[in-house]
């Protein structure tokens, strides 16, 4: 029974996940929380491993609809990928409520960001210089050690910044989805040698969240607009934050 529970959890947060571009992570960390796990053992590296089979889900359905800016998601991709491990060993050093309140504060901040985005037109193409996609490139490099270090990959930090820096919402997560599949990996593992999986489990969630995460970027690109989407991804920001306030005033 808590096989199918955990399955069909995963694959609606997936669904929302993929509808973002982002990769589950950065919503099935808080709401694993709720059920008792290890945060540095177990739910870290299961959600980075989720993180990276829903966003290559994801960026499957992105690609096949043309929306994906492959200029800026493979450097990206690259750098993300090689600088995530660096925000896992610093977490060896850092205790756990710290890190849970540094997420909090990172959920508000881009919250507000994103609630208060300009006015986008998905009818425009949208113009990306490479100037703009240098400093992605620079940013991605501070998002790849910090997403690391936090255990949620770089998802839910690259999609605001790609939208703070010119791109539609949807263009932002279609080519955010690309970016941050192997940079879950990478950091996936960085955890490996201390994770405690069940892995019945872990194979279950994982057919379950890339069927979600399949069918949630396929709800995006055929019929969400990008003003839609920001003020999705700003409540589910402010949902998971007023959540984890609680569950810390609340030990």
């Amino acid at each position: 029974m808590q096989y199918i529970l955990f399955s069909l959890m995963l694959f609606v947060l997936s669904f929302l996940s993929g509808m973002l571009g982002l990769g589950v992570a950065f919503i099935s960390t808080p709401v694993l929380g709720l059920f008792g796990f290890d945060l540095k053992h177990v739910i870290m590296p299961w959600s980075l491993l989720l993180n990276g089979l829903t966003a290559i889900s994801a960026a499957v359905t992105f690609a096949r609809s043309k929306m994906v800016d492959w200029r800026t998601a493979l450097p990206l991709l690259a750098i993300t990928t090689l600088v995530a491990p660096l925000g896992v060993w610093i977490l060896r050093f850092v205790p756990t409520n710290i890190v849970w309140w540094i997420y909090v504060g990172v959920l508000l901040f881009l919250a507000y960001r994103m609630a208060f985005a300009p006015k986008q037109d998905d009818a425009k193409e949208t113009e990306i210089t490479d100037r703009t996609r240098v400093r992605g490139g620079l940013l991605s490099a501070a998002i790849g050690v910090f997403a690391g270090f936090l255990g949620v990959g770089p998802g839910f930090l690259l999609m605001p910044t790609l939208v703070m820096l010119g791109y539609t919402a949807r263009i932002a997560a279609a080519t955010n989805s690309v970016i941050v599949t192997l940079p879950s990996f990478s950091a996936f593992i960085a955890h490996l040698g201390d994770a405690q999986f069940d892995w019945v489990m872990v194979g279950l969630t994982s057919v379950a969240s890339v069927i979600g995460a399949y069918l949630g970027g396929s709800f995006t690109a055929k019929r969400v607009k990008s003003r839609t989407l920001t003020r999705i991804f700003a409540v589910a920001l402010v949902l998971l934050a007023i959540q984890r306030v609680f569950l810390l005033l609340n030990p």
